[in-house]
This record gives structure tokens, sequence and C-alpha cells, in this order.
């Protein structure tokens, strides 16, 4: 049996267990042996890592990014930008109500809330990266079928039956993290938002102009994100996915239309569509025995205001300056440490998202009244706004 030694083992090679591997070459004296374990071939990662599909990073994204070395003379930043799309202002309005309230950068002070990336791009950068770090093992397509504990050292063995060895274990791996599982850490379903997100990009009449835009409605928030070439990716929640993925390109398009309204023009075409149930999803611990669970394997949240994927960022932050700062790297003292960290800004972002989505889908009139107001205060408001927008911009 084939065995090699490292210091972290990352399980899940998307874009949460490449940043880690990355982040940790960029901030480690000593060049820290990692490895990182993705069942799936690059070319066979449709719908799960590195797709067509789109997401957006935070202000706070971006400037950790910045941090991340691709090269001697270049971060992961300097080259995310030549692909990224800027955020300039956030259109927030209620469906059948005339509040609504505009966020710009400028009034924030930044050139930019965001970008937008083509999580295909994303993975081309990252592959790219790996190529200069002869400490990053990317192994493919394998995953972890067995995990075990010593007393300074955790093991996994793959289902090729090669075993590694290392000081940690990251699990990197996703909503239901099969590494999670088998460390006997749960993951509760606290949450079904009676809903699903119709995920494609659309092609409008009027160009974007940099506006992204959260447009909620009794069924569901839509929201709708720039892209290069005047194309938009749209999240569309609903509670009923089936029927719209039964309509035809140009109904379907009819119904986008009737639910977000005429702020972009007409929508012309849209790509193939896919659509995923929207629960929230929260692990019982953050750590185990020399493991540490890092974005959706440690949360899955609704995908409003965009906060999934920058919340396990700060994760992936987190834990790579608590494995350099450690004394011992998967100490107990270590995994309290990252735990403690991230616990507050979990449950301030889960908070966030499913009280947004909980009061602008429940119809009540009272409740109607009171989000018109709110949505009126913010507009009138600069303190306001700047109060409501800090959250999302991922700082931390």
């Amino acid at each position: 049996m084939q065995q090699q030694h490292y210091d972290v083992i990352i399980g899940g090679g998307a874009m949460n267990g490449l940043t880690l591997a990355l982040t940790l070459d960029t901030l480690s004296a000593s060049r820290l042996r990692i490895a990182v374990i993705e069942k799936r071939q690059r070319s066979q990662q449709q719908g799960v890592g590195f797709d067509s599909r789109c997401v957006a990073l935070s202000d706070g994204t971006c400037r950790k990014l910045k941090r991340i070395r691709f090269d001697q003379q270049q971060t992961l930043w300097d080259r995310v930008q030549t692909f990224a799309e800027p955020i300039k202002q956030v259109h927030v309005s209620e469906r059948g109500h005339s509040g609504i309230v505009e966020i710009n950068a400028a009034e924030m002070h930044l050139t930019q809330l965001g970008v937008v990336v083509a999580l295909q791009n994303m993975g081309d950068t990252f592959t790219a990266a790996l190529a200069n770090k002869a400490n990053i093992d990317f192994i493919s397509p394998y995953f972890i079928q067995q995990i075990d504990y010593g007393t300074d050292q955790i093991a996994v063995t793959l289902d090729n039956q090669m075993r590694l060895t290392g000081k940690l274990l990251v699990a990197a791996d996703g909503s239901d993290s099969q590494i999670a599982q088998l460390a006997g850490i749960a993951c509760n379903e606290e949450f079904d938002y009676q809903q699903s997100a119709i995920i494609a990009n659309v092609i409008t009449s009027m160009p974007h102009q940099g506006r992204a835009f959260e447009r909620f409605t009794p069924e569901g928030p839509i929201a709708l994100l720039p892209m290069a070439d005047n194309m938009m990716s749209l999240v569309f929640c609903t509670k009923t996915p089936e029927a719209l993925l039964a309509l035809d390109n140009q109904s379907f398009l009819q119904q986008l239309q009737q639910r977000f309204g005429w702020r972009l023009g007409k929508f012309q075409s849209v790509s193939k569509r896919y659509a995923y149930p929207l629960k929230l999803k929260r692990s019982t611990a953050l750590i185990g025995n020399r493991l540490a669970l890092v974005g959706n394997a440690a949360q899955t949240l609704h995908p409003v205001a965009g906060q999934g994927f920058n919340l396990g960022i700060r994760d992936v932050f987190a834990l790579a300056e608590a494995i350099i700062n450690a004394q011992e790297i998967g100490s107990a003292e270590m995994l309290q440490q990252y735990q403690q960290h991230r616990l507050q800004d979990q449950q301030r972002i889960i908070g966030l998202t499913t009280n947004l989505v909980q009061i602008f889908s429940n119809e009540l009139l009272p409740l109607q009244v009171l989000r018109n107001l709110g949505l009126t205060a913010l507009s009138h408001c600069s303190a306001l706004r700047h109060t409501f927008v800090q959250p999302t911009l991922g700082r931390i």
C-alpha cells in the first residue's frame, strides 16, 4: 500500500479547498506539505465545482485574494480581476410594492461592492497556480474512504487504497460532507425554505451597467448578477421549480419577466437551467479529532444576498491563520481556537439570510406594510444603508 505524509490533507478540490491550499502556501514561512483530494476530474466537475455557473465575491473576499500569491510576481487577485465583472450598484425591490433601495459602491467609498466570476475561469486560475507549487499535491479522481486516528496524526485511505497521513484533515467537500460523516459529525437540516433555486444565465435587451438586482417575491427572491458580454447570472428562487423547468425557453422568460419586471428591458435568451432545493444545513461541530470543517461542509445557506461562499472563504482564512500560528498543527487547542473564532460570524450570517427570506416570504398585510416602510426608510437614509450593507461586505 502506497503511503505519503503531509502537514495538511484537504478533502475537496473546488474553490474552498484550493483557496485554503494556496493561502497556507502563502502564509507559511516553511513550505507546508499539502495534499488536496478531489473525487472528480476537473473536466467532470459540472454542477459541483468549476463549471459555467458564477459566484459573487464580496469586497472582503476580493481583499483576501490580494493576500494570496499566484506566483512570485502576481497575487491571485491580479489574475482573477482580469475576468471578474465589477458590481457597482445593488438594486433591491419587492414585487407589488413601491419601496426601492439602491446601494452604490461610491457611497460606501469603494470602487466596487464586489465582483462576479465564472467558476470555470476560477478553476483554470487555480490549476495554473498549482502548477507552480511543488509542495501541493492535487490527487484525483479519488475520495477518502476511511479515516484512522493516531495520537499525533490522522490517516486517510483513498478508494484506490492509497494511504495518506497528516497532522490535520480538512473537510472542504461541500454540503452533506462525506468526510464529516466518516468522522461522526452530523449535519442537521435546521430549516426547509420550501423553495428551490433555478440557476441559469440570461441576456437582457438593456445593458446591466455593473448593476446587481435582488427582487423579493412571495415565492422567493430573484437575483441577477452582472457578467461579461452583457450576460447576467440568474438565481430564481421558487416554490414550483418543476413547472418552471418544464417550460420552453420563451415561456420561462415570460414567467421571469412577469415576476422581475422591466428594469433591464426584455429578457431575450436563457441558458440551460438547473435547480436545487434550498435548506439551511449546519454541522453539529466545526471540528473533530484533528479535523476541521470549512465552507458548505460546515454550513449551507440560502443564496439570498450571496453570502454562502463568502462565509466559507472566511472559514478558510481563519483556519489558515490558526494553522500558521499553532504550536502544533491539528492540536485540540488550535482547533478550539478556530471554532470559537468562526461561530459568531456563522450565526450572524445565518440569522441575516434566514430572516430576510422569512420576512419577505410572509404575505400577512402588516408585514407587507412594514417591509415597504423599511425599504423606503433605507432608500432615504444613508446611515441605515451603511448599517444594512456592512455585514454583507465580508471584511472580517
